[in-house]
């Protein structure tokens, strides 16, 4: 079953910088002298290069580290390093982290696409915007076939709620289809737009499971919560 309520957009949707990470350096080559560092240089040195997967793609997990696409420069905020799993029988659910990244130099065309999806103003996310990254596994631990929602909602300490099936702005191969049948194991990001991206503590809805061919339900929505330090 398709998740219809989200939208692909186009390709200014880079997955790499918007899952945290970016398919290109930020160093030059230009030969040119340098000029003495300032303070603020001094502390961004303090922060290590960031590392790259396989694909070549630069992973944000320390905060200061900065990265760019066409859709903008990305720059971590918090990580909240989790590795935890939540039972949401028959699926076994590990959040891997949460992550609050700063979007700025916006691609035009990206914010009105983003603004069309979340009922938002295009001039405003232009200007730059702040979202939080989930990154999470989920994996069937039965020979049943089990259909499921993923991530129902995100509550920030800032009041505000998010419905997560419908503002998860990250598009990856798990979000198409909510049936897992028989034991697999599906990868997910998801990212949500933040009003406010000052947060200190986040809670996480994980939706019900469903018996895929009866439609029956099997456990109940599971949330848990989770502080920045």
């Amino acid at each position: 079953m398709l998740k219809f309520s989200k939208i692909l957009f186009s390709g200014l949707l880079v997955g790499g910088l918007l899952a945290g990470c970016s398919s290109s350096d930020e160093t030059s080559g230009s030969s040119e002298p340098q000029e003495e560092a300032k303070p603020a240089d001094q502390k961004d040195k303090n922060v290590s290069k960031p590392k790259k997967d396989e694909a070549g793609n630069t992973i944000l997990d320390e905060v200061g580290q900065k990265a760019e696409s066409e859709a903008g420069k990305a720059e971590l905020m918090k990580i909240k390093k989790v590795n935890e799993t939540v039972d949401v029988a028959p699926l076994k659910v590990t959040v891997q982290d949460i992550k609050v990244i700063k979007l700025s130099d916006v691609d035009p065309t990206f914010a009105e696409d983003l603004a069309l999806q979340m009922d938002g103003e295009a001039e405003l996310l232009k200007k730059g915007f702040s979202y939080v990254q989930v990154k999470y596994t989920a994996e069937n631990t039965a020979d049943q076939n089990v259909e499921w929602y993923d991530l129902m909602n995100v509550i920030t300490d800032k009041g505000e709620q998010i419905d997560g099936q419908v503002k998860d702005f990250l598009i990856d191969d798990a979000d198409m289809d909510s049936e897992f049948i028989g034991k697999v194991k599906k990868e997910y990001t998801d990212a949500f737009v933040l009003k406010d991206g000052d947060i200190g503590n986040v809670k996480l809805v994980f939706g019900y499971t469903m018996n895929a061919d009866t439609f029956e339900d099997i456990t109940a929505e599971q949330t848990v919560e989770y502080t920045f330090e």
